[in-house]
């Protein structure tokens, strides 16, 4: 990965973050944990002295047997739970784990990850109240945010500044870096989430769509606009909203992928 100054910037913050830091949470997407994972991130972590704790969100889209899968496979490298902050699943088992974990109480944790992991769900729950904005939009979340979540747990909210470590434009949809409102070309990156999904065997499109052939990414989202109605003048399909309804999907969680830890990067369904 090349360093560009925005890199350097970002490394600089999430540092700084860190050092007044006791434990980190990487919150990874249990759809794709090792496209959602930064091996940077966790390096520095180790470099640096402090605990690291791996958090799986949004479990209730992959089956349970995945997720044990999963665990057993993350915590080689570190404590690693899996939750669905969005409907509270596993949470108490976050903060029984939290105090588990700490070096000392009153600890101070740093969440981390891309955007879209849930991390500013995470922290509303963990605080009891609406304390971190949330939004579907890629790096929303601006300037660092400490947060007294409890009397025991003070929490520092990161704004998504990991900066990527592929260019593979699929992995950037899965960890969020290219949605439908990130202002990117939402076609190429439909296209690109589409043959990763053919590439896994996922039916995440045909469960959702009703989409049997994935071999044509364009005939895919041809089907889509019909679909939706994404309709233009004389009936053409309207590819480009059509897209943007599939990140869009993806993002929201409706499209029910998952990964296999046994397969580098990239699972089935």
């Amino acid at each position: 990965m090349a360093v560009t100054q925005f890199n350097r910037e970002s490394w600089r913050r999430i540092s700084k973050m860190m050092e007044a830091s006791d434990v980190v949470m990487e919150v990874l997407d249990a759809r794709d944990p090792a496209a959602t994972r930064s091996l940077a991130v966790e390096e520095l972590v180790r470099r640096m002295g402090k605990v690291l704790l791996i958090v799986i969100n949004k479990s209730d889209l992959v089956p349970m047997s995945v997720m044990l899968r999963w665990k057993r496979y993350l915590e080689r490298d570190a404590p690693t739970i899996f939750i669905s902050a969005k409907h509270r699943l596993g949470t108490k088992m976050l903060t029984k784990t939290i105090k588990r974990v700490a070096p000392r109480i009153p600890v101070t944790v740093l969440v981390v990850g891309y955007p879209n992991v849930g991390k500013s769900t995470i922290i509303n729950y963990l605080s009891g109240r609406y304390a971190a904005p949330t939004s579907p939009v890629p790096g929303w979340t601006r300037g660092e945010k400490i947060v007294k979540a409890r009397p025991w747990l003070t929490v520092i909210d990161s704004p998504g500044v990991i900066p990527g470590e592929s260019r593979d434009p699929a992995a950037k949809v899965v960890r969020g870096e290219e949605s439908h409102v990130s202002g990117g070309d939402p076609v190429v990156s439909a296209v690109a989430l589409i043959h990763r999904l053919r590439e896994a065997g996922s039916t995440a499109l045909s469960d959702r769509y009703g989409v049997e052939d994935l071999s044509d990414p364009m005939a895919v989202l041809e089907a889509v606009a019909r679909r939706r109605g994404f309709l233009m003048k004389g009936g053409r399909p309207n590819i480009n909203e059509a897209a943007k309804a599939l990140l869009k999907d993806w993002v929201d969680g409706k499209i029910g992928y998952y990964t296999l830890p046994e397969v580098v990067g990239w699972g089935r369904r």
